[in-house]
């Protein structure tokens, strides 16, 4: 063991930093592209785009992240400002699962990491259009009052948003995206340590045989990436090495759940909306995704 270990510890190293490198020029893309929507995209401007009709709404708010690129540390304090201007209840809930992947950078940075492969990036943005679009039509079916805005005592509009006197131009913007890229940082970090640990530490046998599994690699992978809680610009670089020895499916729930339901946003899912709906978002999500996930994995989809 004395003689493997500085070999895995290097193995360990490159890996870890390989994740980060990657993933870092799309994580401050997508930080930047928060802020500038944070400052500049008015509430009012996006209530007046909004139709009225059950489906047409939630379509529009699955499709939202292409107009405003926000990931999932940036969408909750949005869709808590448009249910506080009276934004339907079922289009904030289609926002806040679709905005932080299907948007232009998260899907760029999915081919990048999977090397150009469109079937991937297809696939993923597939899987959370579907969750959206059946979150979003059950909650205007079974939820259509108007929105309701939970606010727990003593919390402030925006959860995890500093309240500040804000500042103009350059300046503030800057500091708005540096508040998100300390605030988000440190779970990449995790997610790097934690598959490169994966990938060195655990014997590979049993790794592989964990992964091939169609049922078991999906079951492994869909709450680790619920606990990782990593931005969804970096989570594909995370998922990318499990491509090895995980099957497709299961890679493919990795980068779906753990951008609908994770523990960083958690507690802010459940204090923005109302607790049946942030359940029903959970139980659809696992659900679903689970699902579809071994679908993917009978039909061999994605190796």
């Amino acid at each position: 063991m004395g003689l493997l270990l500085p070999g895995r510890l290097n193995e360990f190293v490159v890996i870890f930093i390989s994740i980060f490198l990657q993933s870092l020029p799309f994580l401050l893309l997508g930080i930047f592209a928060s802020a500038l929507v944070h400052r500049y995209l008015s509430d009012e401007m996006l209530t007046r785009w909004l139709p009225r009709r059950p489906l047409p709404l939630v379509l529009v708010g699955s499709l939202f992240g292409f107009v405003a690129p926000v990931c999932d540390c940036g969408v909750i304090p949005l869709a808590r400002r448009l249910l506080a201007k009276g934004v339907p209840l079922a289009a904030a809930t289609t926002l806040i699962i679709a905005a932080p992947v299907i948007n232009p950078i998260v899907l760029l940075s999915t081919a990048f990491a999977f090397q150009g492969d469109w079937r991937i990036v297809a696939l993923r943005m597939g899987i959370t259009f579907s969750v959206a679009l059946s979150a979003g039509l059950l909650v205007s079916r079974f939820f259509p009052e108007p929105a309701r805005l939970r606010s727990p005592a003593g919390a402030s509009p925006d959860p995890g948003v500093a309240h500040t006197a804000p500042r103009g131009g350059l300046p503030g913007l800057v500091t708005h995206a540096t508040s998100e890229y300390f605030e988000v940082i440190f779970y990449v970090l995790l997610g790097g340590v934690f598959t490169a640990a994966t990938q060195t530490l655990l014997p590979r046998g049993d790794l592989m045989a964990l992964g091939a599994s169609p049922l078991w690699s999906v079951l492994t992978l869909m709450p680790v990436a619920s606990l990782l809680s990593i931005c969804s610009e970096a989570d594909a670089f995370v998922a990318r090495a499990f491509a090895t020895t995980f099957s497709g499916g299961a890679v493919l729930a990795f980068m779906t759940i753990g951008q609908i339901v994770d523990l960083r946003m958690g507690f802010l899912l459940f204090c923005t909306l109302r607790l049946r709906v942030a359940l029903l978002i959970v139980g659809l999500g696992y659900g679903l995704i689970f699902g579809e996930a071994l679908l993917i994995n009978s039909l061999g989809a994605v190796r």
